[in-house]
């Protein structure tokens, strides 16, 4: 059985978790983020191709207010895997939060390719840009 998690209805999967990735995201779910860091460090060293670990470590990041690094952690993570819809999402909420809003409406405007008839993804970073949304773990 696949092990997912839900990011304000956003889903992680992976079919064979390694207890890295697994720890980080019970971590994150429990607002640790400090202990998320580390074992997300970890796990991307492990595991230097997997977009969602570089993006999880981004998130961390940002939630720390370690803006810079998120910025760099978000970049690699769509080196990786350019149309990664969460890591779009996330970093477009990034540039909210650091008034850099013409590259959030670049996210935007990506993600309005990559879902024609809507996503998820796509209406969490218009409702964050519209001062709606907030991100927690659930």
């Amino acid at each position: 059985m696949p092990f997912s998690f839900e990011l304000s209805g956003s889903k992680y999967d992976k079919d064979n978790p390694s207890e890295l990735y697994e720890k980080a995201t019970k971590q994150l779910k429990n607002e640790k983020y400090k202990a998320a860091l580390s074992t997300l460090k970890k796990y991307t060293k492990a595991e230097k191709d997997d977009a969602d670990g570089w993006t999880l470590l981004a998130f961390t990041n940002r939630k720390l207010q370690n803006f810079s690094k998120a910025e760099e952690l978000y970049e690699k993570a769509l080196m990786l895997e350019p149309n990664n819809k969460i890591a779009l999402e996330y970093q477009g909420e990034l540039y909210v939060e650091i008034n850099k809003m013409d590259k959030a409406m670049k996210n935007l405007s990506k993600l309005e390719k990559l879902c024609p008839n809507s996503c998820e993804e796509l209406e969490m970073l218009k409702n964050y840009i519209d001062g709606i949304g907030s991100k927690s773990w659930q």
